[in-house]
């Protein structure tokens, strides 16, 4: 893991440095700090309840985590570099790790700045904010951000193209995210529909989103995440063969 470490601390340090992660993060706290105002001075306040708006939140990390996985494994691919590393001491599972471990640390920062708002509403409410629900909320935040940077990443092994990376992975994220609806259509009920369903991500999130942590939905977002880097292992393996 100590590998993974120094590639995750150098690609930290290049997120610094790239004139995107800025645009990302300036971008998603202008975005949600707009919608956090708009939602303190609704005509009808609301009662020291943040739910709705870190559910609010995730869907506009579904568009972000592909723009900041985009580059980690495409870029390397596009300058040459990937050949370089596969020739250093670490093996394709410590590179893939600590690329997405970066994506992970930069995504945590931006999801932690979201927390004065939470503190701006724990000041402005009577009773002050409710925190186990507001903690699961986070919970939830945090795994699918894990899950999603991990696609991210996935579809970063499959291209030297950064601009078709971000493309696929919103693409990917969009249909996981709407496989939920299959239960309501006629053939939901069934045993295939159910699965389908299941494969979903909206639903699995939005029970973090009101509250409620269940193992289920852990082991999902973790299966996702996990999954994800693997198939992205398995994408560099077959390079090194060509």
């Amino acid at each position: 893991m100590r590998n993974a470490w120094v590639i995750a601390q150098r690609e930290i340090a290049s997120y610094f440095a790239a004139p995107m992660f800025w645009i990302l993060a300036g971008g998603f706290m202008a975005f949600s700090g707009f919608l956090f105002w708009l939602y303190i001075n609704q005509p009808t306040p609301p009662q020291a309840d943040m739910l709705p708006l870190l559910q609010v939140y995730g869907t506009i990390l579904l568009f972000i985590t592909p723009l900041l996985a985009m580059r980690l494994l495409a870029e390397e691919q596009r300058a040459g570099r990937l050949e370089v590393l596969m020739t250093a001491p670490i093996n394709d599972w410590q590179l893939v790790f600590g690329k997405w471990l970066a994506a992970f640390v930069m995504f945590t920062v931006l999801i932690v700045l979201t927390l004065f708002h939470v503190g701006i509403m724990h000041r402005l409410a009577e009773k002050g904010v409710a925190p186990g629900p507001t903690f699961a909320a986070y919970v939830g935040l945090i795994l699918l951000g894990a899950a999603l940077l991990a696609i991210g990443v996935l579809t970063s092994s499959m291209t030297e193209s950064q601009v078709v990376a971000g493309f696929l992975g919103i693409m990917v994220i969009m249909v996981l995210f709407f496989l939920s609806i299959v239960k309501q259509m006629p053939f939901g009920e069934s045993g295939l529909g159910a699965a389908v369903a299941y494969l979903g991500l909206s639903d699995h999130y939005y029970k973090f989103g009101q509250g409620v942590v269940d193992t289920r939905d852990i082991v999902y977002f973790l299966s996702l995440t996990f999954g994800s880097l693997f198939l992205a292992t398995r994408m560099l393996e077959t390079r090194r063969w060509r």
